[in-house]
């Protein structure tokens, strides 16, 4: 081994490592690489020699407390203190096999700058019984005989596939696994008990990174437990699963024993008969460890000590997580039902729980009904958040002022290919911003920038980056870029770009870009009343950040109020998803309204009162309402409730409409383009914002007042001439807005504003 800046560095906990730490070691000292490595031990309190074994050796030494043992942890703590871009991660029982090893491990780590974590394939020592043989042969065939790679497909089909197939997916041994350093210091081992090493490996793939299987690395690894160990450590390893991924399925006890008496005669005819007794026995074991570590949650927890084997050697999981007994569970669970509904309250609320619990039981089966049950009468809720947790109250101080990075720290910026990180508010499915947010990131991509987005404020939405890029791509439109929560500072980037007046002031606070932009749809002030959200958002404009708005109006009062250096583009209408479709002659007229209770700016009662008005002039016109869940109760008179719809279900709703109405109190949506587009005409709300947007006679303007928008419909139904020549005028609007026009004025603002920031180019204000 050169004594050179060495590349890797080989990880080994020890404790009381016997014989096998000093062939591990040999073994590892052996390996021959056309790189430099080092070796690093970290051991937690030997008693039994390890410490001479390890001295023997030119290994770094790194003790610590018993007390401070944890396997996530411990590992943490060892790649720490690891200089090297790669590490690589043995235990002092995992003896490499041949001096080929350590080159074929981290081989996928150099050939591969996405591949986060390798692991290696694992064979029997010598004298290990044929039934532990035979399994780790079974084991890792699955994973094929060449170099594999695993990565969740982008998408919600890619994503449906890993949930089908996590456990493939995810298995990941630190017994013999080397991973990457700067994707640790992104995505640490979780401090945790058991199974750190698949924990790591499912996060690394649910944030968009690779792993790898290398079967020509090999160690010898392997156990002859006898069947009590086998079973009480097969408790443990169904206990933990459970506890940490929660699989939905619950094998019951017959078909567990049923497949592990099926692969005993396997085993059995591969050995030797006198083995047989031991490999049913271990089988057996380890069928009915799973069966009861699977349920553990409806077991007491003093049985749950006494089967477990990780409590005798490790302390006790439940303690440490403070889990309550059954007990309590019922009785606080019975408190709280008495303080709310009284004596026959409470009576009533268990006999319609158990009427529900039995036809669960009929559908699911005995032990998914009790571990419901378990789980419902436990107290799980975390407390909310206060309001001044929110990232705009969290980050309303201004930063203080710091030296610009020195010449040789900052990125070159190549306006050809920005790297952009977006800053962007938690989402559900159908937001019209978001649409144009995610839409803009895709066009980016197509023309070789490159995005990430961050989201803030978004704690109610699931935490796998993978699933929340799945989640775009099912409600949204497919990107390339990774989505994730944003804890602590981003990524660097060219450009960091504001997307909401929420966001603006975590972009206030970053540091990770020279450029800050503002991605501004709508003038956000005007959605409160005037107060302190008021002020919050329409003071975000005065943070200097560069900016970028959807239209000339918003572009105007940007620049004209708040001094803002800006560039605008104009919303279109994507033509391969709305067109007009073939619609079935005759029946009632039909008018479509977009109304959204709880937007402000969509002026829900205006719309509500004036199709009132239609009604009552038009009685069987049918009203069709989409945009939002809307009850009944919620509006005086009968309509077709929508909901929240997809694109394909849009164009068919808007194509079938004779009148849509459209209102945006502020700037103007994507919608009225999108209904003209499909051959609906469009009543819109004349304010200066719309005035300034569509050309003359494009849609209907009408005062914001409930006759004027009554008459504005009344006149579309009853006047068909003018209805055509409205659609005529829609279609002429339309025809030449279009996204790939749109983006190419938004990536021509997005080269100049980096350009001016970092002083390639004169011109126009400097931001403050």
């Amino acid at each position: 081994m050169k004594q050179d800046i060495p590349l890797v560095t080989v990880i080994i906990p020890v404790k009381n490592g016997g014989g096998l730490l000093r062939e591990c070691l040999a073994a590892v000292f052996s390996q021959q690489t056309d790189f430099p490595y080092e070796v690093l031990c970290v051991d937690s309190g030997s008693r039994d020699g390890s410490l001479d074994i390890i001295r023997s050796f030119p290994a770094r030494l790194l003790c610590i407390e018993p007390a401070d043992f944890g396997h996530g942890r411990t590992r943490n703590l060892a790649i720490q203190n690891s200089p090297t871009p790669f590490v690589a991660l043995l235990t002092q029982d995992a003896v490499p096999d041949d001096t080929a090893w350590l080159r074929e491990l981290i081989a996928p780590l150099r050939e591969n700058e996405e591949v986060a974590g390798v692991f290696g394939r694992h064979k029997p020592h010598p004298g290990c019984i044929p039934s532990e043989s035979f399994m780790l042969e079974r084991h890792f065939a699955r994973f094929g005989a060449d170099t594999t790679l695993f990565r969740i497909r982008p998408g919600p089909e890619g994503w449906a596939h890993y949930e089908a197939h996590k456990g493939h997916y995810r298995f990941f041994s630190d017994n013999n696994a080397a991973l990457r350093r700067s994707v640790w210091a992104r995505i640490p081992y979780r401090d945790v008990e058991f199974m750190e090493d698949q924990l790591w490996g499912a996060d690394i793939l649910e944030a968009g990174y690779i792993k790898a299987y290398a079967p020509r690395a090999v160690v010898r690894h392997s156990h002859n437990y006898s069947p009590l160990t086998q079973a009480r450590r097969a408790f443990d390893e169904a206990r933990f699963h459970r506890e940490y991924f929660d699989p939905p399925h619950l094998p019951g006890i017959r078909a567990l024993m049923r497949d592990k008496l099926r692969q005993s005669v396997q085993d059995v005819r591969r050995a030797h008969f006198s083995q047989a007794v031991l490999t049913l026995g271990r089988d057996v074991g380890q069928g009915l460890g799973w069966f009861l570590g699977d349920r553990y949650e409806l077991l007491p927890e003093g049985l749950v000590r006494r089967i477990s084997q990780h409590h005798e050697l490790k302390g006790d999981a439940g303690q440490r997580h403070g889990r309550s007994s059954l007990l309590e569970d019922v009785k606080q669970t019975c408190a709280q039902a008495m303080d709310e509904h009284g004596k026959l309250g409470t009576a009533f609320q268990l006999v319609r729980k158990t009427v529900a619990g039995y036809r669960q039981y009929k559908h699911q089966g005995i032990s998914s009904t009790l571990l419901d049950i378990r789980r419902a009468l436990r107290s799980t809720h975390a407390p909310e958040r206060g309001w001044w947790e929110a990232s705009h109250y969290r980050f309303i101080e201004p930063p203080r002022p710091s030296a610009p990075p020195p010449v040789a720290g900052r990125r070159q910026v190549d306006p050809e290919h920005l790297v952009i990180n977006w800053v962007v508010p938690g989402f559900g499915r159908g937001g019209g911003g978001h649409m144009t947010i995610f839409r803009t990131i895709q066009w980016l991509e197509r023309m070789g920038h490159r995005c990430r987005v961050y989201l803030v404020d978004s704690g109610n939405m699931a935490r796998q980056p993978m699933r929340l890029q799945a989640q775009v791509h099912e409600w949204y439109t497919p990107i390339a870029a990774p989505v994730c929560h944003l804890e602590g500072e981003m990524e660097p980037a060219d450009i960091v770009m504001a997307t909401a007046w929420q966001t603006a002031y975590v972009v206030r606070a970053s540091t990770c870009a020279p450029v800050k932009a503002y991605f501004i749809q709508d003038y956000e002030p005007a959605f409160f009343p005037m107060g302190a959200e008021w002020q919050l958002a329409e003071d975000t404009y005065r943070f200097g950040f560069y900016g970028l708005t959807a239209g000339t109006w918003l572009e105007r009062r940007m620049r004209e109020k708040y001094g803002m250096v800006t560039r605008s583009f104009p919303l279109a209408v994507d033509h391969a998803i709305y067109y007009p479709e073939p619609v079935r002659e005759g029946g009632a007229r039909r008018v479509f309204a977009y109304m959204r209770p709880h937007t402000t700016r969509r002026g829900f009662q205006i719309v509500a009162l004036a199709l009132k008005k239609v009604k009552e002039r038009f009685p069987d016109v049918e009203l069709h309402i989409a945009g939002a869940g809307v009850e009944p109760s919620d509006l005086p008179v009968p309509f077709v409730g929508h909901g929240v719809l997809d694109f394909a279900q849009l164009r068919r709703l808007f194509s079938s409409c004779d009148v849509g109405v459209c209102l945006s109190f502020t700037n103007y949506s994507l919608l009225p383009q999108e209904m003209a587009a499909c051959g609906c005409p469009v009543v819109e709300v004349d304010v200066e914002s719309t005035r300034a947007a569509y050309p003359e006679g494009a849609v209907v303007l009408a005062p914001p007042n409930v006759t004027s928008i009554a008459d504005a419909v009344c006149r579309l139904l009853e006047d068909e001439p003018y209805r055509q020549r409205q659609i005529a005028a829609g279609f002429v609007y339309v025809r030449e807005l279009s996204w790939d026009k749109a983006i190419l004025h938004t990536a021509e603002a997005l080269k100049a504003f980096a350009l001016h920031a970092t002083g390639r180019e004169e011109g126009g204000a400097q931001p403050a």
